[in-house]
């Protein structure tokens, strides 16, 4: 059979009973494209242990605008990702990011001169830890939800 109209078919396919996520999903793409998927991150975050899978799959979670019978495995891997990504930012960078910023006192040779530039990196180090537990608190309504719907996801211990 030829199918003319290939997303007409595939939204057939939506999973309604997922739909719940999607607003969840949508809180979570504001939050990691507004504070975490920017050019100063990226070279902020350079040499830490960030796997770029993690930060693919994340991409790949919130670039989801509808969901598919079969894609509560992949969300769940997303959510997993992130709470990686989560930590590993709270343990390796929130320690040192004033210094990687340039706005640190204990590094007074490394300070940014550009007073707008020192401003913007002090907002940034001040808004930082809360944009972290922003994303990290979305993170886990999106895996209780996602548990909550399908249990059987949880790995048994």
């Amino acid at each position: 059979m030829l199918v003319l109209y290939p997303e007409l078919e595939r939204k057939e396919l939506i999973d309604q009973s997922n739909e719940m996520l999607l607003p969840l999903i949508r809180k979570i793409r504001r939050v990691f494209e507004d504070h975490f998927d920017r050019t100063w991150f990226a070279i902020i975050i350079d040499g830490l242990p960030i796997d770029f899978r993690t930060i693919r799959i994340i991409r790949e979670l919130v670039g989801l605008q509808s969901i598919h019978v079969g894609d509560e495995w992949f969300i769940y891997q997303a959510v997993v990702e992130l709470s990686r990504f989560s930590l590993l930012i709270r343990k390796f960078l929130l320690p040192v990011l004033k210094e990687r910023l340039g706005v640190s006192g204990l590094m007074p040779h490394r300070v940014v001169r550009d007073r707008t530039q020192y401003i913007l990196r002090r907002f940034v180090a001040y808004t930082f830890p809360y944009n972290l537990e922003r994303l990290e608190g979305l993170t886990g309504q999106l895996r209780s939800s996602l548990l909550s719907a399908y249990p059987s996801l949880e790995p048994q211990s």
